[in-house]
């Protein structure tokens, strides 16, 4: 499944400075051991807000992941999938970069 997933949090709790929960997110072990497979992370720093992309089997493996970064702020996980594959109309190109047929 894919999900896409939203941190934010105050200036006052910024990792910035502190930055251990973010390494604890980088960690490609870490997120092995979640069952999550990163494929796009962005940050928008004046809003303190962090975005993901991310592949995993159930929501539950998501929350695991961002278990580090959930005292700090609020996180949102929601499922999503390719407009072609809810509508059936949008060609989507597949992950490794080659058109996928539907």
């Amino acid at each position: 499944m894919l999900f896409v997933a939203t941190h934010s949090h105050t200036p006052e709790s910024c990792p910035v400075d502190d930055p251990v929960s973010l390494h604890q997110l980088a960690k490609e072990e870490h997120a092995k051991s979640c069952g999550v497979k990163v494929l796009g992370s962005y940050i928008a720093s004046p809003e303190h807000t962090f975005y993901f992309v991310l592949e995993a089997q159930d929501y539950a493996s998501v929350a695991r992941f961002f278990r580090p970064v959930m005292k700090i702020g609020a996180s949102r996980i929601t499922p999503v999938q390719t407009l072609q594959e809810a509508t059936g109309i949008f060609p989507v190109k597949s992950r490794r970069g080659g058109k996928r047929k539907a």
